[in-house]
Parts: structure tokens; sequence; C-alpha cells
């Protein structure tokens, strides 16, 4: 009777945890997911309540790791996340620098690609560690959601511009 209660709680609290790594981690993505829509050739400005947003949850999705089987993928989507953080980082000090006119670290049409790299980087990260934890989730006996609706387009590996264009 004891074990069947330990199976049942481990149960339990995969499925918690299952039930708010996708809703943290998901809501942190889909705080930038307008930026996976811009090309290389779009002004890319930066968004301070989406890169706040991010920027919490991101924070918020480190403190939920599990010391087990799963933490390997929980890691990574972290680390996802993480290169989702740095690029807004990067956008903001960026566009920060020319409105202080140092003009030398203005952001400029050959730092889009970069940029947005950094951000469809980061997403396929996060995604692709997602799935793998999905499955393992599944075979612990936890539904893990859908992830969010991405394009497949909108996460192709794109080449950086040309540089001194």
């Amino acid at each position: 009777m004891l074990a069947a209660l330990a199976c049942r709680e481990s149960e339990g609290s995969y499925q918690g945890y299952a039930d708010r790594t996708s809703s943290v981690g998901d809501s942190a993505l889909g705080a930038v997911t307008a930026y996976l829509t811009l090309d290389s050739t779009a002004a890319v400005r930066y968004d301070s309540a989406s890169a706040a947003t991010l920027e919490r949850l991101a924070t918020q999705f480190g403190g939920i790791m599990r010391p087990d089987t799963v933490s390997v993928f929980h890691q990574q989507m972290l680390e996802g996340l993480d290169s989702l953080v740095l690029a807004t980082r990067v956008l903001r000090d960026r566009e920060t620098s020319c409105t202080q006119e140092r003009t030398v670290d203005c952001v400029d049409a050959r730092d889009f690609g970069y940029i947005l790299g950094s951000i469809h980087a980061g997403a396929r990260i996060y995604l692709d560690a997602r799935r793998r934890m999905r499955e393992t989730m599944r075979a612990l006996g936890a539904t893990f959601p859908d992830p969010p609706a991405i394009s497949a387009s909108a996460l192709a590996r794109r080449a950086p511009p040309p540089r001194g264009s």
C-alpha cells in the first residue's frame, strides 16, 4: 500500500511539474514570438514590456527545475530562454547607445540578422528540448501539452547577412 501511494504521489508531482514547466516556459517564449516573424531586412525594435515578461518568466522557469531524469531537458529549455533574454538585452543596449549618441554602438541593419538569429536559435533550442521533455514526461505517465504554434519557417535557420552590406 505504501508503494502504491508513493507511485501516485510521484505521478502527481510529475504532472504538476509538467503543467508548471509548460505554462511558464511557453509563456516566456510567447513574449518574443513577434520577433520570430521578422527577417533581417526589417527594422528590429526593442520591446521593453516583452523583454521584462521574458526575463521574469525565464527566471521563474529556472526555479522549478527537478533533480531527476528530466533535468537535462529542463536545463536545455532554460538555455534556449536565456538565449532569448540575451538577444533582447543586446537589442536594448544597442538602442540605448543610439539615444545617448554613441553612434558607434548603434544597432543598424548589419546587426538585425545576428540579433534575430540569436532569437531564432533560442526558440529552436527551447522547442527541441521541450519536444524531448514531452516524450520523457509521457513515458513517466504525465501529459505535457502541445507546444505553442510557431511556424517551421519562423524557426528556419537563416544565414547572416554578408559582411559590409
